[in-house]
């Protein structure tokens, strides 16, 4: 029962903390960013709870896409604040970032938060858990689009020129991009 009050809260402080204060900015990538974000926090809550088989090597997969996933999403948190020269907190960047973990794929928040979901979902390993697993990275997918647009407006053909050169969430093409 816990676990329903927990996940009940996650949601209310998502909707009022998070949600109400983006729709009324308009601000589409954070919309879903915010309802991965739930569903990821939800996932975790009650996927214990679904978890119906236990195949070893999918959890040691599973733990270490965790892994690289965090270490995405911190070394995105590192940049943005100190390379993206934010007039306030850590997102509001004055600077587009091309170099470190941004100079492999663009969005590397988005995709550090779809690699960790896919690492809880072969921990948890269910089909409800799947499901919503997957519902979750189309969120992250559709945050990074919506971002793309977002990023035009904001930086114009320099952001462009930087879409060209970096793709959107493919790290072996960034990789072997950056590396010519």
């Amino acid at each position: 029962m816990w676990v329903y009050i927990i996940c009940a809260g996650i949601w209310i402080a998502i909707i009022f903390g998070w949600l109400i204060p983006v729709i009324r900015k308009r601000m589409v990538q954070e919309i879903y960013m915010a309802c991965g974000l739930g569903v990821y926090f939800s996932l975790i809550l009650l996927g214990w709870l679904w978890k119906t088989i236990d195949i070893r090597p999918l959890l040691y997969i599973g733990y270490t896409l965790i892994v690289l996933g965090i270490a995405f999403v911190v070394s995105s948190f590192v940049s943005l604040k100190y390379r993206g020269k934010p007039e306030s907190g850590w997102e509001t960047t004055t600077v587009l970032i091309d170099s470190g973990v941004f100079g492999i794929v663009r969005h590397p928040l988005y995709l550090g938060s779809a690699i960790s979901m896919t690492g809880v979902i072969l921990l948890i390993q269910s089909i409800p858990s799947t499901i919503l697993g997957l519902v979750a990275i189309f969120c992250f997918w559709m945050a990074s689009r919506k971002e793309d647009v977002f990023n035009i407006e904001k930086f114009g053909d320099t952001y462009k020129d930087y879409m060209r050169r970096v793709p959107m969430w493919n790290v072996f093409r960034g990789l072997r991009k950056r590396g010519s």
